[in-house]
């Protein structure tokens, strides 16, 4: 299941008609007679995706227009139902047809409120950006020394909702942990809230610690790790990079990042004539930070491509730009690969994706296109430019594939199939998704390191 090959195929027509408006009772009625006939084993599997999918849709999009209009007068002065029309029309506020009828994504109102050029002005109840406000500062101490070095603790973990507590059933857990990477020394696992049954090797691509125990009423099974980030400053220059380039990291990696028509196309048209491996990647980087509005999306195992999502609807949050480009580097033959975990400040954890690029003679350098993106989109061009080539130190890496297996594997398939920075339980009969247990994820200590 977690392998997804099953994604290059499309849907029968009519199960595709009914998905796209939404009648999602009939689509699985439909499913399930296709299931009964002689279909090839991979339509089977897209079939089986499909429900899932589904599932995902049911979950994610919840808010009727008359339910989205009056959360965002609760939250956003004079707020009108004109003002509504336009956030879904301009691509702020995500919807699709449930039933025929418009239902917004639970997350339109935030996202909007992020990205929309004068909507947290509005708030009723404003917020402090102290987030926004460190990472500037982090950025000038970067650009003006050199370098930045931190020490972060945290503990992150998931636990089980009371009503879905399976007591004396044996449950399987894999939490994220810091991973090798160029900017991440010193990793040490601190504690942990059972005795894990087993650790990936620091190089695994999406590295985990792994538990796998008897339920006991109120669980939670969580680690504590800590890191170093060590941030060197990059200044990239066309002039000084060679003539010979690898070609690592500049092949398909199946289902998503494919070589498809439109993204080939977009590939050309983005980089011209342009010869320059570096300009290639600024061209690729402009494209998607000129272009690409962000956006929270839909549950990632719901998007059959995800870079060909975000070139078709021009916008994705920070893992749909980072793996768009990751995949338009690779068509034009210059090698990236992805990152993702945590960022970690003083102020806040959470998740995010950001992509590597490698040129000669730099090696691998950062392009984090949301962050940089939001820069340009403030009129930051400061920062729009320093996340072409640099990042800050505020990041827990535990993933350097995009759609890799856990180790030891999942039996069902993930809530996330594409990447891992929550964490994935299952019971031995059955998966364990998202809406059944909450995440865990508490900044312990983050201080510079002098």
């Amino acid at each position: 299941m977690n392998k997804l090959r099953s994604l290059m195929v499309d849907l029968p027509e009519d199960v595709k008609k009914l998905v796209t408006y939404g009648d999602f009772s009939e689509a699985l009625n439909l499913i399930d007679l296709y299931m009964t006939r002689n279909i090839p084993q991979i339509l089977k599997d897209r079939l089986t995706f499909e429900k899932d999918r589904i599932r995902r849709f049911k979950e994610d999009y919840k808010y009727s227009p008359n339910e989205a209009l009056a959360l965002a007068q609760e939250n956003i002065k004079d707020f009108k139902k004109e003002e509504l029309e336009y956030l879904k029309n301009e691509r702020y506020a995500d919807w699709i047809y449930v039933d025929g009828k418009v239902k917004f994504h639970k997350r339109f109102l935030q996202n909007s409120i992020r990205i929309h050029p004068n909507l947290k002005n509005r708030l009723i109840e404003p917020t402090l950006d102290n987030d926004s406000n460190i990472l500037e500062k982090t950025i000038d101490n970067i650009i003006k020394h050199g370098e930045k070095k931190y020490f972060i603790h945290v503990k992150t973990g998931l636990k089980l909702k009371p009503e879905y507590v399976k007591e004396g059933e044996t449950i399987r857990v894999h939490l994220p942990i810091p991973r090798n990477a160029q900017q991440i020394k010193n990793i040490k696992i601190l504690n942990t809230s059972h005795e894990p049954k087993f650790i990936s090797p620091v190089n695994h691509p999406q590295r985990t610690i792994y538990f796998e125990e008897v339920v006991r009423a109120e669980d939670n099974f969580t680690v504590e790790y800590s890191y170093e980030s060590h941030i060197q400053y990059n200044v990239l220059s066309p002039d000084r990079v060679s003539k010979d380039q690898p070609t690592f990291y500049t092949e398909e990696w199946l289902p998503h990042i494919r070589f498809t028509p439109l993204l080939i196309e977009l590939a050309k048209e983005i980089i011209e004539d342009e010869q320059n491996p570096l300009m290639k990647a600024r061209k690729i980087y402009n494209y998607i930070t000129e272009n690409i509005q962000y956006s929270y999306v839909r549950q990632y195992a719901s998007i059959t491509n995800v870079p060909e999502y975000a070139a078709y609807n021009l916008k994705g949050d920070c893992g749909i730009q980072a793996i768009l480009f990751i995949t338009l580097c690779r068509i034009v033959g210059v090698p990236a690969r992805w990152q993702s975990g945590l960022v970690v400040n003083p102020y806040y954890i959470g998740c995010h994706d950001w992509a590597e690029f490698y040129v000669e003679p730099y090696g691998w350098v950062f392009a984090d296109p949301s962050f940089g993106g939001g820069g340009l989109r403030t009129g930051n061009k400061k920062r729009w430019n320093f996340y072409f080539g640099n990042l800050d130190p505020f990041r827990m890496i535990s993933n350097s594939e995009f759609h890799y297996e856990l180790y030891p594997e999942k039996n069902f398939l993930r809530q996330d199939p594409y990447d891992n920075q929550e964490g994935e339980m299952e019971y031995l009969d059955e998966p364990i998704f998202h809406n059944k247990y909450d995440v865990i994820q508490e900044i312990i200590e983050v201080s510079e390191i002098k």
